[in-house]
């Protein structure tokens, strides 16, 4: 291993990356194929934000925490493209790289060129996954060259990002009127279930379901630290040079 390298505990036992693997393959599937992507690529913005959510919120982070360290070794390497992903994953590139891009692609002047064409559309899938792996990066990074955040930086930084999904949905959430003339002109899936509701349903979908997820990996994050701030503090766990560790 190269002098010099930040070799760390990217935790994650085998069985735990397959299972991140299935779904997170399963995830993309889904955000990809019909019904959802077909629906959100003219016809219901609720199925676009869906997709987004998804994409960022559940796809990202489950495919690089099944990303095996050695693996993440071999295609990034330890040299300047460490380097780059190293940059990357450090919050000040993270947080407005994320929220900027996630702002960009909801934008209706982004938006309406894009879905209109396979190329458009797959230009906003992209802007998707890069903007979730670079949301996660910070604290999933499976690279074992790279010092992730942990413990009570890595809440605060989550708790931070949980402001992402809120940006582009304002402008969505309080307009009268549809902003968006890809989604305004489409035929009607549901009956009575106009334009600005979809758009309305759309902005909740990104700001509520997004916080959730987060607040579901925040939680999640929050116990486990406890539990090794709780391990790490009993008695019984502690050894002295040379002795076992005591036992009951």
């Amino acid at each position: 291993m190269p002098e010099g390298s930040v070799v760390t505990d990217v935790g994650g036992t085998t069985t735990g990356r397959t299972v991140a693997l299935v779904f997170g393959t399963l995830g993309l599937w889904a955000c990809l194929d019909w019904p959802l992507a077909s629906l959100g690529a003219g016809y219901l913005a609720a199925a676009q934000m869906t997709r987004q959510i998804l994409m960022v919120m559940v796809v990202a982070p489950l495919l690089l925490f099944a990303c095996p360290a050695p693996l993440a070794a071999y295609l990034v390497g330890w040299g300047k493209r460490l380097s780059v992903l190293r940059f990357m994953a450090r919050p000040i590139f993270a947080v407005p790289v994320a929220a900027l891009t996630l702002v960009a692609v909801n934008a209706p002047a982004v938006v309406d060129p894009l879905v209109k064409t396979p190329y458009g559309a797959f230009t906003m899938d992209a802007a998707w996954v890069f903007a979730g792996f670079v949301l996660w990066l910070p604290v999933q990074c499976p690279h074992p060259g790279v010092r992730r955040l942990t413990g009570g930086a890595a809440l605060t930084y989550l708790i931070g990002q949980s402001i992402v999904p809120v940006l582009p949905g304002f402008f969505m959430t309080w307009s009268d009127f549809p902003i968006y003339a890809t989604y305004e002109f489409a035929p009607r899936v549901f009956a009575g279930f106009d334009a600005v509701t979809d758009q309305q349903t759309a902005a909740a979908i990104l700001q509520v379901g997004g916080m959730v997820l987060l607040w579901v990996q925040i939680s999640y994050r929050f116990l486990k630290w406890g539990y090794e701030q709780m391990e790490e503090g009993n008695p019984r766990r502690k050894t002295m040079p040379g002795s076992s560790p005591v036992t009951p």
